[in-house]
């Protein structure tokens, strides 16, 4: 726990604990989705995506959900249950995350999204970025409600009943999200090929 520490004081070491970049990441051009060991793939960074990012890590520190495929699957169905608003790019990112966990982490999925429910998250923007990585992981979590709803939370009947429906939106979505394959493979081809690109 870190509760008493902020975000700005111990990103640096969760990103270098993770093997990510210095900034996770936000100033590349590329960005490295892991599938599976040694089995990834590469998509532009847009600047929707870039705005989205350090709200994101940030919330990996207040859930302690982890970097592993599980561990962004399970942060994916939180993010998406309590709310992306206006972050579309998270929005989109996280249905891709959240589907992929639930072919081998059903029951983790299902339990983030029914914490996230039951609590809320940096995109709702009542903080700026700047002052979210001031503030007290505690005082955060408290504000969020995360401190009343831990990961281990039991879902109910009707978070199991919207969690089946986003599901199957979710189906849906990601089989429309094969016709990008082709020019994300292509993508990854182009970065992978590229003399200064370090992978």
């Amino acid at each position: 726990m870190n509760d008493d520490k902020t975000p700005r004081e111990i990103l640096s070491k969760f990103y270098e604990d993770h093997n990510l970049e210095a900034d996770g990441g936000q100033s590349k051009s590329y960005v490295k989705i892991d599938i599976a060991p040694k089995f990834y793939f590469y998509f532009p960074n847009f600047d929707a995506r870039k705005k989205a990012v350090i709200k994101h890590d940030i919330h990996h520190l207040l859930t302690e959900y982890e970097t592993t495929v599980a561990g962004e699957s399970e942060i994916s169905a939180w993010e998406v249950a309590s709310g992306c608003k206006s972050y579309w790019a998270a929005f989109f990112i996280d249905v891709s995350g959240a589907m992929l966990g639930i072919l081998f982490n059903f029951f983790g999925v299902l339990k983030a999204f029914s914490r996230g429910r039951k609590t809320k998250n940096l995109y709702y923007n009542k903080f700026t970025t700047e002052q979210a990585l001031d503030m007290k992981i505690g005082d955060l979590r408290k504000e969020f409600d995360l401190d009343k709803h831990p990961k281990d939370i039991k879902p109910t009947f009707t978070d199991f009943v919207l969690f089946m429906l986003f599901a199957f939106f979710g189906v849906i979505y990601s089989l429309c999200l094969w016709i990008f394959l082709p020019f994300i493979v292509i993508y990854t081809i182009y970065i992978k090929a590229k003399p200064t690109s370090k992978y």
